[in-house]
Formats: C-alpha cells, structure tokens, sequence
C-alpha cells in the first residue's frame, strides 16, 4: 500500500480484542445528544480562544450524499458492522440498518461548526499535541492554560453522538513554532469491530493519508467546500481556527433552540464578558447584547417547558445573568482566600428568586448545587454568583471537577494534601459566602411578642415575668397551663431636632396623641408643630409600590428602589419593622424629591422605576419598610 494513500481506514486488531457497539465516550452524552454538543463545542472553542470574543457559527448544509469522501469504501465498513451487529444487539443493528440508509439518500444533513479568533487544533499529528488529543488520544486532553474549561479529553466524543453515523470531519488551520500555517484535514468513526477478507478490524476508523492514520495536508481542489475550512492554501495565514462537520446529523425539530438555550445556560457568564458569541443558523445570535432578551424569549419559554429541569434552570441561568450586570441593586463583595486567591460574590435580591448560588469557572456554568451553599430558609429570596478571579485558583476548582464539569470532588486530587487543601478551599469559600448572604440577604429576626391564641400552652412564671409558675402540673388529673405576660416597650421616634412638641397627630388635635405625640393617646392630640408622623399619613390614601428593594449601603444609607402603580405625588416614607409596631426612620437627604418631615416627597409616574440613594439622621442597619402614600 503507497504511503500516500488517501481513503478510509480501520486499522487490523491483531491482538482478537472486540470494540463493541456501545462506546463509554459517546454513551456519556447520548442522553442530550444536541444540547451535550452545544455544551462541548463552545467549551473547546473558548479553550482554544486567541482573542476576544471566540466566535461559534453553528450552520446546518444539505449537501449531496456523494460529496462523501470515499462514499462507496465508507458503506463497505458499514455494512461489514451491520453484519457484525447481528450478533452483539438490536439497538446496535438498528443503528447500522439506518446508518445505511441515511447513505443512501439523495442528500444529507450536516451540522457545520466553525470557530473564530481561536488558535486552531495545533499540530503536528503526534502524542502531546492538541490535534493529536482531539484525533487520536483517548482519555487525553491538551489544552494551552491550567485552567481551560475541559481537562479530560471526553467533550470531543459529543459530536458523534449527534451522527446517525457517528463520523464527523475536522478542519483546522494552525501556525506552528515558525508562524507558518498549516491546514489539517481529517474524518473519524466510532462504529465497533468487524471482520473484513478474514481479518479483524478495529470499531474506530479515519478517512486521510492511510499510513498511521494521518490527517490530509494543505487545500485539496478534490474536498468539497463543506469539509475543509479554507480550499486554497492562500488563504490559510487569515483562517486560523477549526470547522467540524457532523455528517447525517440527527436534526430534530427545533435543534436551533435546543442548541440556543444549552449555549446560553452555559456561556451566559463568558457571553456577558465578552469572551464569547455563538451564531446559531442566524436565527440566534448570543452575544452580550442579546443575551438578556434571549432569557425573556417567551417562545423558548414554552418550548422546553416539558424538557428534564426546564423551565427551571432556564429561568434560573436568567437570574444568574441578571446579577452580572452593572446595576446598582448588585451586591459585590470581594475576598481573598488562602487557597483560591481573590474571589467574588455578586448578589442580587427580589421577589421570586429561587435562593440558589451558582458558581462560574472562566464564565462556564458549573453548579448551584454546591455543598454548604443549599439552604437558606430563612433568608430572603435571592440569587448569587460567584466566581473565582486567580489563575491558580481556578486551575485547583479545574483539578475537582469531574468530567461532567459539574460539581467539585477533592477526592479526585492525586494526593492526601492536594485533597485537604482542596476540601478547606471549598469550605472556607462556602463559609465566606454565607457571610456575606447573612449579612446582606438574611431575614431579621423578629422580637418576642405576645401570642394570644397559645397562652393555654404555657406555664406562667408570675405576673411580672419573673419567678417561678404558679401553676403546678399534677400528673393524676387535669393540666392547668397559663401564659405568663410579657412587658412590652413602646417606643417613640421624632425628627432629631424637632423632638419638643412633636405628635403624632396634625394641629387640630385629631391624631392619636398622647403627651409624647406617640400615639396611643386619648385623642385629643398633641400642640406641637405638624410634623406628620404614623397616625397622620395613615390617613392619607396607600398607593401601592411594586419590586421594593431597600439596600443598605452604609450604616445611615440605603439605596431604596421601586415601581409605583399610580401616576401622581407620592410621599415616601421608611419604617423600621418592628414586632409589633413599624417606626419612622426619618430620612436626612434623598438623591430624587424633596424632604418633608422626614419624608420624600415627589412625582412619579406608574410603572417608571425608581431609584433613590437616602440619607438617615442616624445609624439604622435593620431591616426598614418602604410605604408610599398620596399628598
């Protein structure tokens, strides 16, 4: 056979070992076979990434069945693994039986993905090179950085489980030591073992140069434009990157969205930064600008509402999202561990938000599963993300990870001391940020009050709430249980600097006065200046605010942001929540409006949303209460 022999070849097993149908690789991702492609092609993209943002393009061709390479040796191998199949199973025979048939259509279906602004698969096709590792290695990756996105060498069979006959071809120019180009070209089958003029061949084959199974080099007129990625070798220096093309993809309805919503659950991290853009078939764009309204799609929405785990991580990468952006309600704490380096947290706060936090390597989604980081019952609703922001601190959470990417195992560290070191990175990071949810997303713990409806339950220790029960349990005969009564505080508040003669009622004596002002009184008000505390304004018309937030921002500062439901002029006043009374926390300054009595007075209109920086008189780190009413 001449050393340049070009066509499709399995390699002789001369040691009588079988591969059989079922290939652990393609196995792995032959659940989602779609949305596991998307995942996997844009984390090789990214990893292989020279410039920012990596461009994907995510084409699908009809082209004819007869622009195959070597189309008539192809089916011969086919047909020999039909043959062979017989014998191992019926999924396996079903495959080949429609593997041929695919091959005997007048045209076929091939999924085209190309990246941009990458390195390419650099070569020479031998051991320790990345196109080595993406050709021929098994259980291989090499990637250029510590902390690229895969390490295991597994991704690469995702594309072979998107083929009815698990073949693809690769593509790919790259620059060597010398800064001269190169363009390799190759196809690759996993199919399984089978006998062909007496001799045992392997289940994996390659269309190229014969001897050793090498990849074409350089343009050739003779390859169809669809396999290679440039077909005049001028063109080389300007093409740097790769295309793989799935041939017979398995395109089932609506595959553009499948691969959409995978590539966005997972990049909406790199995205955002702009690390990264997929082109999905020019129906969908993902790129930083777009990605926020991809989330909101209410086609997608109703598509995958019946998918496994959807809508639900759907809409949760979407919140995720939504704490990246540069907004004022972001919470952003930064921290610097002995193990990860610098980290950070960004956490946003409002209604519906599934309380989860999720953690990102190089902007790829890994988990919101994390241990220590599951419950948070008692903690307002919320989001989290979190991100480790040191080269060497991603490249241990890399050395975690297993091959799924979704989750961090220390056990998988080669030794005793990289697993301890491992195991108290993850629980310092998850105690750090608990921390910082405790103190910016924890519900206050309310004060004890009186319960009424269970004084039956509880023994009573004396009228004034000390000493011992008066009642004692007889265990013969009836329980007698009484509520022991708790003092309570009233507390009165007042404009510093107004405290003399301030009520709570207006001048003409109908609040709820008393000598104080505090309410509570017998009506007949107090004669101080009309100051418009609680009895006051509640006479005053609600108007209903939506989407409160009241961030702290120091200990006399809050950022308060809402959406009114009415046009008009508003009065907006903060209340610390009390256990059973809400107090006025008088307000100093305000960013929008004008202070009145301790109040924001000021127009808004309904639905606009608002967002106010405010000052208080005095130091206030409690939860507070926001309450409009009309003027």
């Amino acid at each position: 056979m001449p050393n340049n022999e070009i066509g499709w070849f399995h390699p002789i097993d001369e040691s009588d070992q079988w591969d059989g149908f079922n290939d652990p690789g393609i196995e792995t991702f032959a659940g989602s076979p779609i949305r596991n492609l998307a995942r996997e092609v844009n984390q090789n993209a990214l990893d292989a990434g020279e410039t920012a943002p990596v461009i994907v393009k995510i084409f699908l061709h009809k082209v004819a069945t007869g622009t195959i390479p070597d189309l008539s040796e192809f089916k011969i191998n086919l047909k020999a693994c039909y043959k062979a199949s017989k014998r191992e199973s019926t999924k396996a025979t079903i495959f080949f039986k429609i593997a041929l048939e695919e091959l005997n259509k007048k045209n076929i279906s091939v999924l085209e993905i190309s990246d941009y602004n990458t390195t390419g698969m650099k070569g020479p096709c031998v051991n320790e090179t990345p196109y080595y590792a993406f050709m021929k290695a098994k259980g291989q990756s090499r990637k250029d950085s510590d902390t690229a996105a895969g390490s295991y060498g597994i991704g690469k069979f995702a594309p072979y489980s998107a083929s009815l006959v698990r073949t693809i071809f690769v593509s790919t120019i790259f620059q060597d030591d010398s800064n001269v180009s190169h363009q390799y070209t190759q196809g690759k089958s996993i199919l399984m073992s089978h006998d062909c003029n007496g001799k045992r061949k392997q289940g994996v084959g390659f269309w190229g140069v014969n001897h050793k199974c090498q990849p074409v080099e350089g343009a050739v007129s003779e390859l169809p434009d669809w396999i290679q990625r440039v077909k005049s070798n001028e063109d080389m220096d300007k093409n740097k990157g790769s295309k793989l093309s799935v041939i017979c993809f398995d395109a089932s309805e609506h595959w553009q969205e499948y691969i959409a919503v995978s590539a966005a659950e997972n990049f909406f991290g790199a995205i955002n930064a702009e690390q990264l853009q997929v082109n999905i078939n020019n129906d969908y764009i993902l790129e930083k600008k777009t990605i926020c309204d991809f989330f909101k799609n209410e086609h997608i929405h109703r598509l995958i509402k019946n998918l496994q785990n959807e809508p639900e991580q759907f809409e949760n990468s979407g919140n995720y999202l939504a704490a990246l952006q540069d907004d004022p309600e972001v919470i952003v704490e930064d921290s610097e561990t002995n193990e990860l380096g610098h980290v950070q947290v960004r956490i946003l706060i409002g209604e519906g938000l599934p309380k989860k936090v999720c953690m990102l390597r190089n902007g790829m989604f890994i988990s919101d599963s994390l241990s220590g980081l599951k419950s948070f019952s008692d903690f307002k609703e919320f989001v989290a993300v979190v991100q480790c922001l040191n080269d060497k601190g991603n490249e241990l959470l890399r050395a975690m990870e297993p091959p799924k990417h979704d989750a961090f195992e220390p056990d998988r560290l080669p030794t005793k001391k990289e697993q301890r070191k491992g195991t108290k990175a993850l629980k310092d990071l998850a105690k750090w940020i608990r921390a910082m949810l405790k103190r910016h997303a924890r519900d206050p713990v309310s004060e004890v009050t009186e319960i009424d409806e269970l004084k039956d339950f509880f023994g009573e220790e004396g009228s004034d709430g000390s000493g011992s029960g008066i009642e004692e349990i007889n265990p013969y005969g009836e329980v007698k249980i009484h509520a022991k009564p708790i003092k309570m505080k009233l507390q009165t508040t007042s404009i510093p600097g107004n405290e003399a003669g301030s009520s709570d009622g207006d001048d003409s004596g109908k609040g709820g006065g008393g000598d104080s002002g505090s309410g509570g009184g017998d009506g007949k008000g107090g004669k101080g200046k009309k100051i418009g505390g609680t009895s006051g304004n509640l006479q005053k018309p609600l108007v209903i605010i939506n989407n409160v937030r009241a961030i702290p921002s120091g200990s006399r500062t809050r950022k308060v942001s809402f959406t009114p439901s009415k046009s008009g002029k508003i009065s907006i006043r903060l209340m610390q929540a009390g256990a059973d009374t809400d107090y006025d926390v008088f307000i100093k300054k305000s960013s929008s409006g004008n202070i009145s009595n301790g109040c924001i007075e000021m127009n808004v209109v309904a639905g606009h949303r608002y967002r106010l920086n405010v000052v208080f008189y005095k130091d206030y780190l409690g939860a507070v209460k926001v309450v409009a009413n009309e003027v």
